[in-house]
């Protein structure tokens, strides 16, 4: 069986893919990620990349053809070397829900532990949030998604070549996933035959008793644990009261609040946070975050409509006019129809006709425009109308 990889990164990702994956070399064929949603080489995708990437970009999506013809997503990787405090860690959750959702098991390789600057006296540890959301990514879609530590000696990472050592314990482990997941790729059902195996469900009860070992996250204490509070601007309100925040607290939003769909105005609470920025610098909180808060606080299902608490951005001192330009921008710059067909656009012409810009749009606006049931602006609101 060939197998195909989607990577970025260095050439040093392959050598660690085909050493991990007890495979031969020939066995593979490696082709780069495109940089960008927007570019050429993201038309040219199989569907089944493209719809992960729509959300969240992974280093790694490995996958086979049992028949030659058909492709199917076999895991997808993400490496980090963050240092893995709540929100750092966290950012990189929605590569995971990426893949989940699009029935890719997915793994996760980041410091459990590491040193400030490298070398700096102070040491993080990483939050048990991450494998919170990923046990709940797994009580909803029963797809395995993992969270590998990446090996440190006293907070100093271990690396080769730029990843983690595969001598080491954790990536040892990781190394029979391999062997099991190979095996498994040979069903019809890969996902069920992976899920019903001995090691996965070592692995789901490991990542639970991690999850909770500190404390259940909440709503309260998001990062999990039995000490303070979190500093994350949070909260579950009344959808009641909700409304009455969006009217004393923004512009002249009456007659928008009126449009608002009935399955929002039925949620009876809401799960708010509150971006200070939307688009810009990688949104605060990044942008990421909104897909924990939504696995971890909110969805009871596979769908985003499956929630049982909205899921509302209350950018209260956000202008609409982010949004506004940063979609301005794109037609003006990157959307294919304002231009006629040329040899140099046909592809992103063909890919727009079919698909829109669902996909190709900034991330921000991907992600937000997918998930959250309302965003509220200072003078302006939006909601999810799917």
């Amino acid at each position: 069986m060939k197998y195909i990889v989607y990577y970025e990164g260095s050439d040093s990702t392959k050598d660690w893919l085909v050493n991990i994956s007890g495979k031969d070399e020939n066995d593979f064929e490696f082709k780069r990620l495109p940089d960008k949603n927007n570019s050429v080489s993201f038309t040219r995708l199989p569907a089944y990349v493209a719809d992960i990437l729509y959300l969240d970009k992974p280093d790694l999506i490995i996958s086979g053809s049992t028949d030659g013809v058909h492709e199917k997503p076999l895991f997808s990787i993400e490496f980090a070397t963050c240092t893995p405090q709540y929100q750092h860690a966290l950012q990189r959750f929605s590569r995971m829900v990426a893949s989940i959702s699009n029935k890719c098991p997915s793994l996760l390789i980041m410091p459990n532990q590491k040193r400030e600057n490298m070398d700096g006296p102070r040491i993080y540890s990483r939050s048990r949030a991450v494998e919170y959301g990923a046990v709940k990514l797994m009580d909803l879609f029963q797809i395995p998604a993992f969270v590998f530590d990446w090996p440190d000696r006293d907070g100093i990472l271990e690396i080769e070549n730029g990843l983690p050592p595969i001598q080491s314990e954790p990536m040892q482990i990781l190394k029979e996933l391999f062997k099991v997941a190979f095996k498994a790729f040979d069903n019809i059902d890969y996902i069920g035959a992976l899920w019903g195996q001995p090691l996965i469900h070592n692995l789901v009860d490991n990542e639970r008793v991690r999850a909770y070992r500190e404390g259940q996250p909440t709503i309260e204490r998001p990062g999990g644990g039995s000490g303070g509070g979190s500093n994350a601007n949070i909260e579950l309100i009344s959808t009641n009261t909700l409304i009455e925040k969006v009217t004393t607290e923004t512009q002249n939003q009456q007659n928008l609040l009126d449009t608002i769909p009935e399955f929002i105005k039925n949620r009876e609470k809401s799960f708010v946070f509150y971006p200070t920025r939307y688009t810009n610098h990688a949104g605060d909180p990044y942008v990421g975050m909104i897909s924990y808060y939504d696995i971890a606080f909110c969805r009871i299902g596979k769908s985003p409509r499956d929630r049982m608490y909205n899921l509302v951005a209350f950018c209260k001192d956000v202008s609409i006019e982010e949004v506004q330009s940063t979609m301005k921008n794109f037609i003006a710059n990157e959307c294919p129809f304002t231009n006629d067909v040329t040899v140099d656009n046909v592809d992103k012409y063909s890919y727009h006709l079919k698909q829109g810009c669902r996909a190709t749009k900034s991330k921000p606006i991907r992600i937000y425009s997918e998930l959250a049931d309302l965003i509220i602006f200072k003078d302006g609101l939006l909601f999810n109308v799917g």
